[in-house]
């Protein structure tokens, strides 16, 4: 891995635990705290799910494509292998969460149980989310970039709903193990190196369903003052940000051709 991406993803990382660890405070500040700020996060962070990381999906498939192609004869199963890992990432997610709320046993059993699991399905994200880091800047650094911004929105929104269920555990220990988390899956990319290009891609795969999951589930579903002028607000500077970044490397390719 080159010295620049390392020190880079490095970076990204410690600005993802940073998310974690401060978010208290943060919370504090006039404009975060404002009603409409959760809405925002999940505007912008659709916008990247949908304008990069499901196309990014299509990226993928040629990394992972190869990989399945020397076992499986059917070229359809290959095309959509990164989309039935984006599916399975959705499911795995929208699956625990089902599977918390429904089990049987007391209440304050099931809070309990629903935290842990809770804290240890998101701490495999986080690692994902980390491991994946060094690819996505290998590839572009501006939407590298776009992407740590958008997760650590999420990851601020995912901090306060745990808060709300089971604060005292969570400020006890459940933050510093998710934030941990993180850097147990940079340290993974570090040790493996670059034999992990087809692992990062399978990893991202999942991630984008669980991302998509999580996004629609925390920022949106349950938040009971949402604000769609915020959302579309979100949306609206993740989009233009984003088609930014694309106009600007399109310029930047046809002067290079030329």
């Amino acid at each position: 891995m080159d010295y620049e991406i390392l020190v880079v993803s490095a970076v990204f990382a410690a600005l993802l635990m940073l998310a974690h660890l401060a978010a208290p405070r943060l919370r504090n500040l006039s404009l975060i705290a404002h009603s409409g700020f959760t809405s925002f996060s999940g505007g912008f962070a659709s916008a990247f799910v949908f304008l990069h990381m499901l196309p990014g999906l299509v990226e993928s498939k040629e990394a992972i494509g190869a990989v399945l192609a020397a076992r499986f004869s059917d070229s359809h199963f290959v095309d959509t292998s990164v989309f039935l890992l984006a599916l399975a990432g959705f499911i795995i997610f929208f699956g625990l969460r089902r599977w918390c709320r429904q089990s049987p046993g007391r209440i304050s059993h099931n809070c309990r149980r629903t935290f842990v699991v809770s804290i240890i399905s998101f701490s495999i994200y986080n690692a994902v989310i980390a491991f994946t880091l060094a690819d996505r800047i290998a590839i572009d650094l501006f939407t590298a970039a776009v992407f740590t911004l958008a997760i650590a929105l999420h990851l601020m929104i995912v901090d306060a709903e745990h808060e709300a269920h089971n604060g005292i555990q969570f400020n006890r220990w459940g933050r510093y193990v998710l934030s941990s988390a993180l850097v147990v899956g940079w340290g993974l990319r570090l040790i493996t190196g670059e034999h992990s290009a087809v692992t990062a891609a399978l990893l991202s795969s999942m991630l984008a369903g669980a991302l998509l999951l999580n996004v629609f589930h925390y920022e949106l579903s349950e938040v009971s003052d949402a604000r769609f002028g915020s959302f579309l607000l979100g949306i609206g500077v993740g989009t233009l940000i984003l088609l930014v970044i694309f106009f600007l490397e399109a310029s930047i390719h046809i002067s290079g051709a030329t």
